[in-house]
């Protein structure tokens, strides 16, 4: 979250340091001749720093300042590396046309990089039969061993298991 600016009239400051777009110093000056120039030009201030006896102030175009700046936000989400963790869940009653449609997803997964996360979770009467649907796990596990391979063993929290997989490369 990024801290608002103070832009225009909101700045209270007596003497101010002034600096076009450009980076250039137009040196110290009162409010008043800095709002001057500002409106000479079209432009607006916006405070950069402020220390005790002086603002920095810049001269820009506000609205253009705000999009370069989502721009950049979204370029550098962009480019981050950290893939999401995608969850794919099956049933204990899986049918293998469907089992074979998420490993066609898992698959998807595995080429952009995210880390897997395969859960199966037993209801009501299906709880009784918990060793099968450890091996339904596991036979699902051993369809994806070319794409991902398991971190941990896989846990059992009451009725549900979980196997966490990353990629193999």
């Amino acid at each position: 979250m990024s801290k608002k600016r103070l832009i225009n009239n909101e700045i209270r400051a007596y003497k101010v340091q002034l600096i076009t777009d450009d980076g250039e110093n137009l040196g110290n000056m009162s409010m008043k001749e800095a709002r001057n120039i500002a409106s000479e030009k079209g432009l607006d201030l916006m405070e950069m720093w402020k220390k005790w006896d002086i603002t920095i102030i810049k001269i820009l175009d506000y609205w253009k300042f705000l999009y370069r700046e989502k721009k950049q936000k979204q370029k550098q989400k962009q480019n981050s590396k950290t893939p999401d963790l995608k969850t794919i869940r099956i049933t204990f009653k899986i049918s293998d046309h469907d089992l074979q449609t998420r490993v066609n997803q898992v698959e998807k997964f595995a080429k952009n990089g995210h880390p897997l996360k395969v859960t199966l979770m037993l209801r009501w009467r299906e709880n009784h039969y918990w060793s099968l649907a450890m091996e339904k796990m596991e036979t699902f596990i051993k369809l994806i061993e070319e794409f991902y391979k398991l971190e941990n063993p896989i846990k059992r929290n009451w009725n549900t298991f979980i196997a966490m997989l990353k990629v193999v490369k």
